[in-house]
């Protein structure tokens, strides 16, 4: 699907573009992981400023939200990701 920003949306995207530490406080529903998506992308393929990102996110963003965005939205098709969950003793016991 072709990715058509609302102005809200361009602004939040340069904002987090232009601040190193930035959070986007929208409601549910507004785009908030098309956003932060769109603006990693940005800094990672036009910017050069960086080759990995990482992200805190709640479990069920983590795992669906942003994978279904990936997905969803032509544009980021190039952005590979993975997700890390778990307990520090879940890792441990995985070495």
């Amino acid at each position: 699907m072709m990715y058509e920003p609302y102005d809200y949306q361009r602004y939040a995207t340069g904002f987090i573009i232009e601040h190193p530490i930035a959070a986007v406080f929208l409601e549910m529903g507004l785009g908030k992981s098309v956003i932060t998506l769109t603006a990693i992308l940005e800094l990672i393929r036009d910017r050069f400023e960086t080759t990995r990102i990482l992200v805190i996110a709640p479990l069920r963003v983590a795992r669906n939200t942003w994978l279904a965005e990936l997905k969803k939205w032509d544009h980021l098709k190039e952005l590979t990701y993975s997700v890390a969950v778990g307990s520090e003793k879940t890792h441990i016991a995985a070495l």
